[in-house]
Order: C-alpha cells, then structure tokens, then sequence
C-alpha cells in the first residue's frame, strides 16, 4: 500500500461528528490559568481509553503556591522512526464581555463551534487527539512514537511546556498547536521585556534655585527613554538604536511596546517595563547590548539620568522571554505540514509567518531546546476587532484539516511500519 493509500485510510477514520464532539466536551469544561485539572483528566482518560502510554505531570506555579497538572501521552512506534509531538495549551483567556452565547455550552451552528478555547486551543488539541484517533482505527503502525502534550498554563509564559523539557519529554519535531488559520508558521518572532528603572533624589520645592536646576524626576527621565525608544506598535527602523536585519516575512518587526509603568507617590524610583518583538537573528545579548549603547548615550547629553537596566525584566530565568524561531520550507518539518495542508484542502499551503505575524507561543520554547517546532492550527484571529475578543469560534472545515494535515504529517515524519 503506497502512501497516498495509507493517508485516505487514516483519512476515513476522521469522523466530523467525533471531532465535534471532543471540541465541544472540551469547551464545556472551564479552565482557566492554572485550573486546568479536570480537562487535563478528561484527555488523560480519552488517551487511557486509546492506548497510549499516559502519565500525569504537576506543574508548580513558578512565582506562587500553587499547582495544576497536565497528561502526556505516547503512541509507541515500531521503532526506527522520528518521534512527533502535538503541543497545545488547555488554559484559556480571561472571559471578555460582550459575548453573545454561553462561553461553555460549545454550541454547534451552522458549521461553527462557539465557546471559550474554540479556537485557542481546544478546537486544534481536538483535530490533533483526532488524527492520533485515526491512525490506531487505521490499523497503520508507524515506526516512529507520537507523543500529545496538551499543557497547562500556556499564558504564564509557557509553563506547562518548561514543565515538559525539565522533566526530560523529547521529540525530534513539533507541531504548536496555535490559532494561526491553518497556515504554517515557521518564521516567528521572539520577545524580549525590558525594564529601566530611572531615580531621582528626594528635592522638594523650597530646595535652592541651583538644585532644582539641575534636578531631573525620576518620570521625566523616563519621557527622555521613551523618546529614544520610540514609539509603540510601529516598526523599528533599520540603522537606529536596535540593531537587526528586517527579515521578509517579518516586514514591521521589530516592534515594541509599553507595558507598564510605576512610581510610588513619595518614591525616588519610577519603573518602566516594556517589550520588544524580535526577529531572527536578534539575541538576548544583542538586545541588551543595544539598550546599554543607547542609554549610555542618552547619559552623555543628559548628565543627571539615573538608570538601573534589567533585561530581561523579571531576571534571569524570566517565563517570558522567547527566543525567535526560523526553519527555511526545506525542512522537513515544514515540508511534512505544507504537504499535508496541500492533502487535505487541494490548495497550496501559506508558509512563512502568515497569520502568526506578532506571534509567539510554547514553539519558542521547544525549538530553543532543540526541538524543531512549527505553529499550525484552526481559528483566524482577524474575524475579531481585537484578541482577547467574546464569541470565540471555530469552524468544522477548519478543524478537519487540522485533523488530517497532522495524520498526514505523523505519518510522513514517523514512517510507516511496512
């Protein structure tokens, strides 16, 4: 039996009423930011029930104390073969008002599946539980293992992920599950948060003239920052302060933006934290040594700036920095997705940083450990004004070529047992 044979087989066994269903049992079970326990026990139990090796791992809170679990599961190969792991998160975002139908019922309409984690990333961990479905009902043996990650805490950093490499789960490839409209994210930008803190001494208003004219508060200091910076949401010009190549598929990055900014009433400190979206190319080292370069100028036309940089901005083991992430469309891993797109809707696949332009995810994090990792999923983040959005939904053909671009993407990479 050739390949195109086993694919339509693997293909028959992928049942649009099964798959809805799983999104929607899914969906009606609410788990937000580290309550993720009892959709992490429904997985665990349906991937028991297929016969996939299955374990239970805690994920610690990295700042607080308290905890959340996630289950791994395996499909042993014949051996021989690549190992391919499905990575996607179970936690969900925040409930923005304005929705119009109840954000746990799963309602199924006219081909869409409405609910909270329809398209981020229930609907996408559903397709790919489903592809791993298919290929036991098939009877194919693959020679390599599958492994299905549906983690925890995706939102604080990618938490459940670090959990995964720190108790030693590897795969040779990955498939992030993300919203990204079934297109193949394999260009994806990084992030890097920066915090200035700018201090100032405690000069009151009857100081002498001389004192207050050489006086600069800690939040006008932080004015003059932000004018070098730059301004949020645009792109960072080539040849300023921030030094990168613009890379094609990334044209308006880098980018940053304004998180946050803090001063006590009474204090001598003012903190400003924000983020730069980077690109490839761009490292950790090259990003704090430009922001050093530009504030050490800023320093010499501005002799009473005071100046403490912390980057990344929560220390050294900071959850949220991300390293980009680029595979050129002759690897492997990108070649399996594309092509599996291509099987299951007839229409070229989109590569490069598409609908995840601005982007990062749990990918980051796999491929800066050596595991190369792409983002593809079901949903399109431009059906909304805005992300967090109410009326998160997702649609049956999106998520049936989910489904069958990872069967057909398991099967390519791990090798059918002949």
């Amino acid at each position: 039996m050739g390949n195109h044979e086993l694919i339509e087989k693997i293909y028959s066994e992928i049942d649009d009423k099964e798959l809805v269903d799983l999104a929607r049992q899914m969906i009606a079970i609410p788990s937000p930011n580290f309550e993720e326990g009892e959709v992490a026990d429904f997985l665990f139990g349906k991937m028991k029930d297929l016969g996939m090796e299955t374990t239970m791992m805690e994920v610690e809170h990295p700042v607080e104390s308290k905890t959340t679990r996630q289950p791994v599961g395996r499909l042993r190969g014949a051996g021989g073969g690549s190992t391919l792991m499905f990575n996607g998160h179970m936690d969900v975002n925040v409930t923005m008002p304005g929705w119009t139908v109840d954000p746990h019922e799963g309602r199924f309409e006219d081909g869409w599946i409405w609910g909270l984690g329809a398209q981020d990333d229930k609907g996408g961990l559903a397709a790919a539980f489903i592809a791993i479905q298919a290929i036991v009902r098939s009877g194919i043996k693959l020679n390599g293992d599958l492994l299905y990650c549906p983690v925890a805490t995706h939102k604080l950093g990618g938490t459940g992920t670090r959990v995964l490499l720190k108790k030693g789960i590897r795969a040779d490839y990955c498939i992030n599950i993300e919203h990204a409209a079934n297109t193949v994210g394999s260009v994806i930008v990084g992030s890097v948060r920066i915090k200035i803190r700018t201090s100032a001494p405690g000069l009151f208003f009857r100081f002498t003239a001389d004192a207050r004219n050489a006086y600069l508060n800690a939040i006008e200091q932080q004015t003059i920052c932000i004018a070098a910076f730059g301004s949020s949401l645009q792109p960072l010009p080539e040849g300023g302060w921030l030094t990168f190549k613009r890379h094609p598929a990334l044209k308006d990055f880098p980018m940053l933006r304004y998180d946050a900014i803090h001063k006590d009433h009474y204090g001598r400190w003012c903190d400003l934290v924000f983020q730069i979206r980077t690109v490839p190319g761009m490292t950790l080292e090259s990003v704090r040594h430009d922001v050093e370069n530009l504030i050490s100028r800023l320093k010499k036309d501005h002799p009473n700036l005071d100046c403490e940089i912390t980057i990344p901005a929560n220390g050294p083991d900071d959850p949220f920095f991300m390293e980009p992430t680029e595979l050129p469309s002759s690897h492997p891993l990108v070649r399996a997705v594309a092509e599996g797109v291509e099987m299951a809707t007839g229409k070229q696949a989109d590569v490069g940083s598409v609908e995840r332009i601005g982007n990062f995810g749990d990918g980051n994090i796999l491929h800066a450990a050596g595991i190369p990792s792409v983002q593809f999923g079901p949903g399109n983040i431009k059906l909304y004004p805005e992300w967090p959005a109410p009326d998160e939904r997702v649609h049956i053909d999106e998520l049936r070529t989910t489904s069958r671009t990872c069967a057909y993407a398991a099967v390519a990479l791990c090798g059918p047992n002949s």
